[in-house]
């Protein structure tokens, strides 16, 4: 599918905590912990696989870390997302969505490709 769905449901990530980033030569993971699990969490640990592009923002709005090649990169600064929790999303359809952190960070994740996957949700199997 090509395209951020108005309709993306990233619910699951709310109240979740960020405990763990992996990162690989053409993806970054972000692994979440949800604490408080009912029956409509399927699966307390969601996470986020982003083969695309996406960028990290200050409160203010700043960019303080996008996606760029590893072998131009001098360093990440995505820990700081980690401890974190999500507070809200935002769908900006069909280029985008955001996580909100409690910190006041956000996390823009972009579907910039109509040729590959951009980015992956589990639990839900939900490839864009």
């Amino acid at each position: 599918m090509y395209g951020v769905p108005s309709d993306l449901d990233l619910s699951l990530f709310v109240g979740a905590t960020l405990i763990q980033i992996a990162l690989g030569e053409y993806q970054v993971q972000f692994h979440f912990q949800v604490t408080d699990v009912d029956a409509r969490r399927p699966d307390p640990y969601p996470y986020l696989s982003v083969e695309g592009h996406w960028e990290l923002a200050d409160g203010a709005g700043c960019t303080i870390d996008r996606a760029e090649p590893n072998s131009t990169r001098e360093a990440y600064r995505l820990h700081r997302l980690l401890g974190n929790e999500v507070t809200g999303t935002s769908v900006d359809p069909p280029r985008s969505f955001t996580l909100c952190f409690n910190s006041g960070l956000q996390l823009r994740v972009f579907d910039d490709s109509e040729e590959f996957e951009s980015f992956s949700i589990m639990p839900g199997d939900i490839y864009v």
